[in-house]
């Protein structure tokens, strides 16, 4: 990473109606800071602080019940506290899920094969999504 000294964390518009230009910030955010704060995105205050409390109680529960959505090598997707920075491990706990193969965010867990031996609908090319159940974070 690039030594910032008093420069700001960069801040992306997205009333911005210039497509190359935005693609332009993204690219610099990411490259030099690796992150960005992104405004005028439309998403409600409500279901970012709705976000921010289930992903808290999610980082509060047991190690024990995390672990059993840690991601694998077969799995990028899911829970995990081991990453390293430098051959050093970082002091941080991550959670990644993305955009289910189906685009049906209601399509649960897909570890497994269906009955034709296809790939369940949440599979995508680097994994499923895992969520736990509800009897471990209702």
């Amino acid at each position: 990473m690039n030594n910032h000294n008093n420069e700001e964390i960069p801040v992306i518009d997205l009333r911005n109606p210039s497509i190359p230009h935005l693609l332009s910030q993204i690219h610099y955010a990411c490259s030099t800071w690796g992150f960005f704060q992104l405004i005028n995105h439309t998403i409600s205050p409500q279901l970012l602080s709705e976000f921010r409390r289930v992903t808290s109680q999610f980082f509060e529960l047991p190690y024990e019940t995390k672990v059993k959505l840690k991601r694998n090598a077969s799995n990028a997707r899911g829970y995990f506290d081991d990453e390293l920075t430098k051959r050093k491990r970082d002091w941080k706990e991550a959670y990644d899920v993305g955009v289910p193969g189906s685009r049906d965010w209601n399509s649960g867990n897909d570890d497994d094969d269906d009955d034709n031996g296809d790939e369940g609908s949440n599979a995508c090319l680097d994994g499923y999504n895992q969520f736990p159940n509800e009897n471990d974070c209702p």
